[in-house]
């Protein structure tokens, strides 16, 4: 059988190699990889608008690359992802740079200067479909003073909502201020110096680091390390404060845009560099119990292939062997957060306190009705006429059966704690504060007058109520 070399159709693979699936942080990041792979200690990412389109420069003051090395570097697939790379390699298929700048924009510039010597390389898409051939502008440039490192530059950028000037604009600059979060979260230990201490910056704006782990408040676990044959990594899991143990400001901080109860989970990086969003990996579900748990897993470059990282360094697959450690131990990963949680629900049962709902379970699971035996509900109840009694009973009744239509609404709501609004007597302004002392001095002549108790009982009923209670230190002189 005669053997053929049949070579891909330019015009179409270059093509279908835009549409991997990158997001455009994620393009970005894939760009600052090679940057670090290249020793630098600082990394400028500017983010143009140069008349009506938008440009991107992402420049790094790295060792650069000889004339060779660059025509490698933009060769599509110019190294196996089985090649044994460097510790510090960030790298994976050789396919970053354009594959990652590809999905953004259809003209790929990159010049770069070592040993005093300055190559600059071009990728045209459109000139790449029209001639239906891999042609590569490549030539030498001048020297300059500030020629340093290497600058990728995204022109013609096809991505990115196009609108009107206006309206671009205020679009990109939402787009900028997502970067400076990402680059600070995904490159996080780089920047505050845990691996090798490099600073970034968007538009001249310097990146602080994002810790998701919250390290000066958390709780964490002893670190686990996982070896087998040549797999190994590193997991420690982290408990995050509860919201009273932290600032509101520090609370929305680690809440994220996504909230608690999307972040929770495993956070893996791979040589220090975050690679996915938080999951449990389908070990398990993500739940308000588990929301302040986060768990860092630690892998290099020497497990690609068996973690199945994908080619946006975006994604990764535990293997089985790590699968299967990792559903044995996460009882003791999710425990703490589990504990904590825990202890806030008993407070719905403690005896100081006289709350309007009753938390009841059986053999089919938790429901919630009004408390019948609630102070200022059994006092209305014992003083009105049977009727009266039974008309308020079923809709008391009415209340209860509806909570349960409710309640994966109010779940919803009330699990990442950002819709919880909780009294807080300093907060309250005056008309709200006058209408809890009219109530309260109605609840204590209902039951001082009806349940014949003294002005002191009545008070300390009152005191274990809601809204009264949060209110105590303020009204308790005024009723």
């Amino acid at each position: 059988m005669a053997e053929e070399e049949v070579t891909p159709r330019a015009s179409s693979l270059i093509m279908s190699m835009r549409s991997l699936g990158y997001s455009f942080n994620n393009s970005i990041a894939d760009i600052l990889d090679n940057s670090i792979s290249a020793e630098a200690s600082q990394i400028e990412i500017n983010c143009l608008w140069e008349g009506v389109d938008p440009i991107i420069e992402i420049k790094d003051n790295g060792k650069g690359m000889s004339l060779d090395e660059l025509r490698e570097a933009m060769r599509p697939g110019t190294h196996s992802p089985l090649e044994k790379r460097s510790g510090e390699d960030l790298g994976r298929f050789g396919l970053g740079l354009k594959t990652a700048s590809f999905s953004q924009c259809k003209r790929l510039v990159v010049k770069t200067t070592k040993k005093g010597e300055t190559f600059c390389a071009i990728w045209d898409l459109d000139k790449v479909e029209k001639e239906n051939k891999w042609l590569l502008d490549i030539s030498k440039c001048e020297n300059s003073d500030d020629c340093k490192g290497t600058t990728v530059r995204w022109e013609n950028i096809d991505t990115l909502i196009k609108k009107d000037r206006q309206n671009g604009k205020e679009t990109f600059e939402n787009i900028i201020y997502n970067l400076t979060n990402h680059v600070g979260i995904t490159f996080q230990r780089y920047i505050n110096g845990d691996r090798n201490k490099i600073r970034f910056f968007v538009n001249n704006i310097e990146c602080d680091a994002y810790d998701p782990f919250f390290k000066s408040k958390s709780t964490s676990s002893p670190q686990e390390y996982i070896k087998d044959k040549n797999l190994s990594c590193l997991v420690e899991s982290f408990t995050l404060p509860s919201k009273e143990k932290c600032t509101e400001e520090e609370w929305n901080l680690y809440a994220g845009k996504e909230g608690y109860l999307a972040n929770q989970g495993f956070y893996l990086y791979r040589n220090g560099r975050l690679i996915s969003e938080p999951t449990w990996f389908g070990l398990e579900k993500k739940t308000p119990k588990r929301k302040l748990c986060r768990v860092k897993i630690d892998i290099d470059n020497s497990n690609d292939v068996i973690w199945q990282l994908d080619v946006k360094k975006s994604k990764a697959v535990p293997p089985p062997f790590i699968r299967k450690r990792l559903r044995n131990i996460i009882r003791e990963l999710v425990s703490p957060a589990e504990r904590n949680f825990n202890n806030r629900v008993q407070r719905l049962s403690n005896t100081q306190i006289l709350p309007i709902w009753d938390r009841k379970a059986n053999k089919e699971g938790v429901f919630y009705s009004v408390s019948r035996e609630h102070p200022l509900i059994k006092s209305f109840l014992k003083n009105i006429d049977h009727e009266s009694k039974q008309n308020l009973e079923n809709i008391l009744n009415l209340i209860d059966a509806g909570i349960g239509g409710i309640a994966e609404g109010i779940y919803a709501d009330f699990s990442d704690d950002k819709n919880i609004n909780l009294i807080d007597s300093k907060d309250l302004e005056k008309d709200e504060l006058e209408k809890i002392i009219l109530t309260a001095k109605s609840f204590i002549k209902e039951l001082t007058i009806n349940d014949k108790v003294t002005l002191i009982q009545a008070k300390e009923t009152l005191q274990k109520l809601s809204p009264f209670k949060e209110s105590w230190p303020l009204i308790k002189d005024l009723i």
